[in-house]
């Protein structure tokens, strides 16, 4: 395949993973606070409608405990899990395929330079421990570095594209996103809050 196909398949991987990431970044902020406001709003219209919540986690404990660990009220997103050895392994293994483009950006970059940026130079090494491809080729486009190793980093950048997607689909299923995408429409509040009891507590309203 020539290198201009190869150059256009490379742009068209970076902008659709730019985009996810962007996306992904977009609501984790916004569910910072919307688990807070879910909780708040279903807890009022319980108030208001006569649902009993106490007597409700009582009588179904049990569901309720296996339910809410994966329950999106609870997540957190600003805590990153915790890498087990295999995970460690399997990064550092693909690093190997972005130590160029890495090493370029990091001379680019770095704060002892005069033309160094502090800031971006530790993103993009923290992107690069914790396998975060698109960080490192978003920064490298910036500085209008290319790879000189396409086919060797295209199944990552899918893999990657295919990850994020994943997670972003997985937001949009949460009752704190669905309640955000409400904008305010009180029909559509109550739609979700309903769905979810009837999801925790098998609640039919």
């Amino acid at each position: 395949m020539s290198y201009t196909i190869n150059l256009r398949k490379y742009q068209k991987l970076l902008k659709e993973v730019t985009y996810l990431r962007s996306e992904l970044d977009y609501q984790k902020e916004v569910l910072l606070t919307a688990h807070l406001d879910f909780e708040s709003f279903y807890r009022e219209w319980c108030a208001n409608n006569d649902v009993d919540l106490d007597a409700l986690n009582k009588k179904h404990s049990s569901r309720v405990d296996q339910i809410i660990p994966d329950n999106p009220i609870n997540s957190k997103f600003d805590e990153k899990d915790v890498l087990i050895p295999t995970e460690k392994i399997e990064i550092k293994r693909k690093a190997n395929k972005f130590s160029k483009i890495y090493k370029r950006l990091a001379r680019e970059l770095h704060p002892d330079k005069e033309e160094g940026n502090a800031e971006k130079f530790a993103k993009v090494s923290e992107a690069y421990n914790n396998g975060e491809w698109s960080v490192i080729l978003e920064a490298a486009s910036d500085l209008d570095i290319l790879p000189d190793n396409f086919k060797d980093i295209f199944p990552l950048m899918r893999e990657e594209i295919d990850s994020l997607r994943k997670e972003v689909a997985k937001n949009e299923t949460t009752y704190s996103w669905m309640l955000f995408e409400c904008e305010e429409d009180k029909n559509c509040m109550q739609r979700v809050v309903k769905q979810f009891l009837n999801h925790l507590f098998k609640l039919e309203l």
